[in-house]
């Protein structure tokens, strides 16, 4: 009788945590996915009993034990928000914060097939909010994406041109220049593509919200995915169509990944990529709690 599960009256986000040598928790644009699942809940009129803080720090908690337990340095952290119980304004809910260890491992190039279902636009189920019901139809992608030997799908809107592929945002590359669809596309709202959108301006890399016709995807100079834990990864091919390397994806890759792991001289990198960093004292304090 719960709504999560006869309705898919659920949405959800995904954060990158890290550890960091003196022990702190420190959440990668933390702050921008929670509140995109507080935008979500609003959508999906799923009542949220806790603000933004109260979130960020549970899972930075969350993150914490789970590091601490499996010996790693990387978690990846889902809260989700679930209809509990049917009811006539379905208003009961439950926040869970899971966490899931990571291996800090590059992901090779990978082939894409153009999927054979085209995304919702807003007027049908809103691909603004991050919500479970939208991930049914990515499942189904990818399974048959997989299936016919690639490793992903990318999805078209109601128009024929680039939308996103099933689990994170998509970068063109045009003569230097960087592009990325617009939300109004029939895309998810991407917090990594702001962060590389920043990161392309602080190197000098011209990067622009703009419509991306299916020709344009054929004949890019560069193509990769963006999202929370796989950073950027190259896309070598689409329909069998090979994709070159490109040389502003590359530099823009080297960028984030300097910012994910800072030395001295990569400094000015940090603060574009808005992270929550939480303290053990900070940490102790919750548990405390």
């Amino acid at each position: 009788m719960s709504d999560a599960i006869l309705r898919a009256a659920s949405v959800f986000d995904g954060i990158r945590a890290d550890l960091t040598p003196d022990g702190r928790i420190r959440l990668l644009a933390g702050r921008a996915h929670i509140e995109r699942l507080v935008r979500s809940a609003r959508i999906m009129r799923l009542p949220l009993a806790y603000d933004v803080d109260e979130i960020l720090l549970a899972a930075a908690r969350v993150a914490q034990v789970e590091l601490a337990s499996t010996h790693q340095h990387i978690a990846y952290v889902r809260p989700m928000l679930v209809g509990a119980a049917l009811t006539e304004h379905a208003s009961q809910t439950s926040l869970t914060i899971a966490a899931f260890a990571q291996d800090d491992k590059l992901p090779d190039p990978i082939w894409m097939q153009i999927a054979a279902l085209r995304r919702p636009s807003s007027d049908s189920v809103p691909p603004e909010m991050k919500a479970v019901a939208n991930y049914q139809q990515t499942r189904m992608l990818r399974m048959a994406a997989q299936a016919d030997g690639y490793a992903d799908a990318l999805l078209l809107n109601e128009h024929g041109r680039l939308a996103e592929s099933t689990g994170a945002a998509v970068v063109v590359e045009h003569a230097g220049r960087l592009i990325s669809p617009p939300t109004w596309e029939s895309c998810l709202p991407s917090v990594t593509i702001e962060i590389l959108e920043r990161l392309a301006r602080e190197i000098g890399i011209a990067f622009v919200r703009e419509p991306v016709p299916l020709a344009s995807v054929l004949a890019a100079d560069g193509l990769a995915l963006a999202g929370t834990l796989a950073s950027l990864v190259p896309v070598c091919g689409v329909d069998g169509v090979p994709i070159p390397s490109g040389p502003a994806i590359g530099r823009l890759r080297d960028a984030y990944l300097a910012a994910l792991h800072p030395k001295e001289e990569d400094s000015r990198f940090v603060g574009l990529m808005a992270y929550v960093e939480f303290s053990e004292r900070d940490l102790l304090e919750k548990n405390e709690s």
